[in-house]
């Protein structure tokens, strides 16, 4: 076999006739043609391999030893002598009007899997971004047909087609993003959930506290239960117990409160959990004030409440807490009460069914990152394919 017959097969094109080959400190340079076929006319159907003229077409194929690989092909085309129709060869490496090859189309869809900019992209395959982007629009955009059992709703900050805020929908038993929707307005939310034939057989939607999400689950989902991911709930209670910290701080000496800044997570870790020496540190902190060591223990009774093992324990210690923070009148912890007792039945439906929206927010993250690496997206459409390529290449994106 010969040496050009050895690199026909290296670069993936053995139907390709190599004629020349340099090499330069930048890149590989090969002139290439393809052989002579009979070609069937696209309009009459005839036969023909009579070649009208040659025109040359400049490629860019996959890299070679960092140096970027180009590809003079002589294409030929041919003449019908039928019709007189003049009509380009059949071509395996490129398709038509690609300025590069199928191999790097193939490089750039998996880059696109990964978190990474357009223009990185193709500095790394040696392309454009507006090659980049044109790939990108192959990407399918159906949505999906059936919605999964349990559904989880969370909205994130995207800044894309005028609209701050997007909404994200996943599967969380199956770890997967189950879509995005420009925006987390209601009407969105509904237009998109009420096309789907299997809406009856959704069993649970997680969210955070948003009403929007909440009445549109309640008429669409009619037999859906509302999970409050217990997160939302929780932040409620350590919002309070760090309100209650900096009002004392305030009061005390710049050292002190300095210490009490530095000890902030332990007032907020659950007790039991500590060490003999910071439960020690605790101690002297809660000595320094009697509405400290009241919201201290009200968070401590929170943290038992959220521990309960089904809705009805749960139901029960949350009355009992409700009827502490009534007595003990912290204003602090006047907003947690308040929310605990808006939200109740969805917050105890969590205790049975223990779904939550931490897959969700893993993905919020990896979205924002996503949009900060490509220093934001403009166009919802990319910015939908870019997320969804890279849920399936990152099982938590």
């Amino acid at each position: 076999m010969s040496t050009t017959d050895y690199t026909s097969k290296i670069l993936g094109m053995e139907d390709v006739i190599i004629e020349d080959y340099t090499v330069s400190d930048s890149a590989h340079k090969l002139v290439i043609t393809m052989p002579r076929r009979t070609h069937i006319c696209p309009v009459c159907g005839t036969e023909t391999a009579t070649v009208h003229d040659y025109r040359e077409r400049q490629i860019v194929d996959l890299s070679i030893q960092n140096k970027r690989t180009i590809l003079r092909y002589r294409r030929r085309r041919y003449q019908c002598p039928c019709c007189n129709k003049r009509f380009a060869e059949l071509c395996s490496f490129a398709g038509r009007y690609q300025r590069f090859t199928s191999r790097v189309a193939i490089a750039i869809m998996d880059c696109l899997h990964t978190r990474q900019s357009m223009k990185d992209i193709a500095r790394q395959t040696g392309t454009t971004v507006s090659g980049v982007a044109r790939c990108l629009g192959l990407q399918p955009q159906t949505p999906p047909r059936l919605l999964p059992e349990v559904l989880s709703l969370d909205e994130f900050k995207g800044n894309v087609d005028g609209e701050k805020f997007q909404c994200i929908l996943t599967a969380p038993l199956q770890h997967k993003v189950f879509d995005i929707l420009p925006s987390r307005h209601t009407s969105t939310v509904q237009d998109y959930l009420k096309r789907f034939p299997n809406r009856n057989e959704v069993k649970a939607v997680v969210m955070d506290m948003n009403r929007g999400f909440r009445d549109v689950v309640r008429a669409f989902l009619p037999y859906a239960k509302i999970v409050i991911d217990r997160f939302h709930v929780v932040r409620y209670c350590t919002w309070a117990m760090d309100d209650v910290r900096r009002k004392l701080q305030k009061s005390l000496k710049p050292e002190t409160r300095k210490y009490f800044k530095r000890s902030r997570k332990l007032l907020l870790a659950h007790h039991d959990k500590l060490s003999e020496e910071d439960r020690q540190a605790v101690s002297v902190m809660l000595g320094f004030s009697d509405s400290l060591h009241q919201a201290y223990a009200l968070k401590e009774t929170f943290y038992q409440f959220m521990a309960s093992p089904d809705s009805t324990v749960g139901a029960q210690r949350l009355h009992d807490w409700l009827e502490a923070q009534r007595l003990l009148a912290i204003p602090e912890f006047k907003a947690c009460a308040r929310m605990l007792r808006n939200w109740k039945p969805y917050i105890l439906n969590a205790f049975d069914l223990r779904v939550s929206n931490g897959f969700t927010e893993g993905c919020n993250n990896g979205s924002k990152t996503l949009k900060r690496v490509a220093f934001g997206f403009r166009n919802f459409r990319n910015f939908r394919a870019r997320i969804l390529l890279a849920a399936d290449h990152y099982p938590n994106i």
